[in-house]
């Protein structure tokens, strides 16, 4: 079941509002905090170049966490429509079964394909377990391979079987993806340095307050920001988070389901409708 229902309902515009409102409000925070100390004559510190050692640490410790991240990121943009179009590959290819065998019945193995479709998109947006995927990739392996029966090429049931090992493929990717950080002690690092960053533009002497809020509210919202997107993107599949405004667009993945689920011959199948219940019932 989801976490929270009331996601799907707010656009990834807002999203991105709120992202840099949250960071807005942090960074003017610190600005306050930074006036308190000035006002209090708490001042202790003067930049010089260790200071600005320590910011290009920071610097390149963020940006070779967001390198790194981004390389997952443009990778995972390409897997809805990779699963997309294996599952339409796959009801092409066993529609086609007739063709070379009229007398195939091919129903229950269309429904179970589209069916699995319905399940990973369910999946994707946690309404049901990893376990549950797996079963019904399992169960809709079952009715392409008895699809595969009435095919005397091995090869056609070669680039059958090639499909489903496909979808297997990117569903263990997303899982990956899912429960890996990308380099958890570089992140805490970035953490670290961006806060005593801050700290010591904070406690630093300038000759004027204003201008130096001014620096100190961009820097820190540019650090905020950057690590907040890092933390953001390294999961590009978080759909139930309120506070993930970067997730993989599944428009491609919605639409093929759609003009799947519109093409389902018209009689029932059980091969398919036990997916289609399964989905039913987690919602």
């Amino acid at each position: 079941m989801a976490k929270h229902p009331s996601v799907a309902h707010i656009g990834p515009r807002r999203r991105r509002i709120r992202l840099l409102r949250r960071v807005a409000l942090i960074s003017a925070g610190v600005c306050v905090v930074k006036i308190v100390v000035n006002r209090l004559g708490f001042e202790l510190l003067s930049v010089n170049p260790l200071f600005s050692a320590l910011v290009a640490s920071t610097v390149f410790l963020i940006s070779f966490l967001l390198s790194g991240v981004l390389t997952d990121y443009k990778e995972s943009e390409k897997i809805p429509g990779q699963i997309a179009s294996a599952l339409e590959t796959l009801d092409l290819e066993i529609r086609a079964i007739t063709v070379y065998n009229p007398k195939a019945k091919i129903d229950a193995s269309i429904h179970a394909v589209v069916g699995l479709g319905w399940v990973i998109q369910a999946w994707l947006h946690e309404k049901i377990n990893t376990q549950d995927v797996y079963a019904g990739h399992r169960q809709t392996h079952e009715q392409v391979v008895q699809a595969a029966t009435f095919l005397s090429s091995s090869t056609l049931r070669g680039r059958l079987m090639g499909e489903m090992a496909t979808l297997l493929n990117l569903i263990n990717r997303i899982e990956v993806i899912r429960e890996t950080d990308f380099v958890p002690l570089v992140s805490w690092m970035a953490d670290i340095g961006a806060f005593f960053l801050s700290a010591g533009l904070v406690f630093a002497r300038a000759d004027s307050l204003w201008e130096s809020c001014f620096f100190l509210f961009v820097i820190t919202f540019l650090l905020i920001f950057l690590l907040r997107l890092i933390e953001d993107i390294d999961n590009p599949f978080d759909y139930v988070e309120q506070k993930s405004a970067e997730d993989v667009s599944l428009d491609v993945l919605n639409l093929a389901l759609k003009r799947l689920q519109d093409a389902l011959p018209d009689q029932d199948a059980p091969g398919g409708s036990g997916l289609a219940s399964q989905v039913d019932s987690t919602v």
